[in-house]
């Protein structure tokens, strides 16, 4: 009998202590942080929102009027170039050497009368980091516009305040000297995942429209995650 017990005795202490092994199996599992997988090419066009979004969004009915795989280059027509990023969305020479991998744009406006107007664009990077590190450097870039010119209209534009919180560079700009009511245009830039999500929209009184387009095509990345 005593050989039998030694021998448990043993087998305990092999196993770091029978005592030990039931306290083991208790102890919590580590949490672990889920990291969303890039997003590909072929998802950006279900990223956009649908034209009756838009037009919720905008206030009028809104019609596709063009929609591109490749940025637009506007550069040679307005100056300084510092302020390129905030005229428009989705420009070739803002997002040069900037590494992203394929973009999808669609612009709208609301017929002849042209009172509404509005362009989304999502563009991806390979990986979040990636779209992040444009984001940042977008930050630190758009402070540096206070006023520009259109050169081919000569219409000139005053820059409002530029807003940076939780990933999301916003602001208005607008047109000095517009016929009533006045025009201006909204700007939104968002970084989601690998996803840089670029909004512009334009009428007399944009106010956050361009924010509130971001927000809803934010939800359709977070939806593919």
């Amino acid at each position: 009998m005593r050989r039998a017990s030694a021998a448990v005795v043993g087998i305990c202490v092999l196993v770091t202590g029978c005592g030990d092994t039931i306290s083991n199996a208790e102890s919590p599992t580590p949490t672990r942080t889920m990291i969303p997988r890039p997003l590909m090419e072929r998802e950006l066009a279900g990223l956009l929102l649908r034209p009756e979004q838009i037009s919720a969004t905008m206030g009028a009915p809104m019609a596709v009027t063009e929609a591109q795989s490749a940025m637009s280059d506007n550069s040679a027509i307005m100056a300084p170039p510092e302020c390129l990023a905030i005229d428009g969305a989705a420009e070739a020479q803002v997002y040069a050497n900037s590494g992203f991998g394929a973009e999808r744009d669609q612009s709208f406006n609301d017929g002849d009368a042209f009172k509404h107007y509005s362009k989304q664009a999502v563009v991806m990077f390979p990986y979040l980091e990636k779209a992040a590190e444009f984001f940042d450097a977008s930050a630190n870039q758009w402070p540096a516009c206070h006023e520009y010119t259109h050169t081919q209209s000569e219409s000139q534009w005053t820059v409002g305040e530029i807003r940076n919180a939780d990933h999301v560079l916003s602001t208005v700009a607008m047109q000095r000297d517009a016929a009533a009511p006045g025009w201006g245009c909204g700007r939104a830039l968002m970084q989601r995942n690998n996803i840089i999500i670029d909004v512009n929209t334009c009428s007399a009184n944009p106010a956050d429209t361009a924010v509130k387009i971001a927000d809803q095509i934010a939800a359709n990345v977070a939806a593919t995650w």
